[in-house]
């Protein structure tokens, strides 16, 4: 696997979260791709890191179960991603982070 450089990895991240904004991919899609693509770990490895079993990781990832708001916050942390309300409306959302 390609070693992204810190630029590439962050153009990466944006591009991800925006097709999430757009609904073009889930949060359990970016957690997978992020943790494999960016962090370059296998499921085991990132369930251990952020104290989750393989299996909850597993079932975040294909979007599948409810896992409480701890869990999410935990396992997006290493990533650099918080859980929280965003406005779906892009206009709203450019006009909230221009402030």
């Amino acid at each position: 696997m390609k070693q992204l450089s810190g630029e590439e990895r962050e153009a990466l991240l944006i591009d991800l979260l925006r097709a999430v904004q757009r609904d073009e991919m889930t949060e359990g899609q970016l957690l997978r791709t992020l943790r494999k693509d960016i962090l370059d770990m296998n499921q085991d490895e990132y369930a251990a890191l952020v104290k989750i079993s393989r299996r909850t990781l597993s079932d975040i990832e294909r979007d599948a179960g409810n896992p409480s708001l701890p869990v999410l916050k935990r396992v997006f942390r290493p990533l650099g991603l918080d859980i929280g309300l965003l406005p779906r409306s892009e206009s709203v959302l450019a006009r909230m982070l221009k402030q």
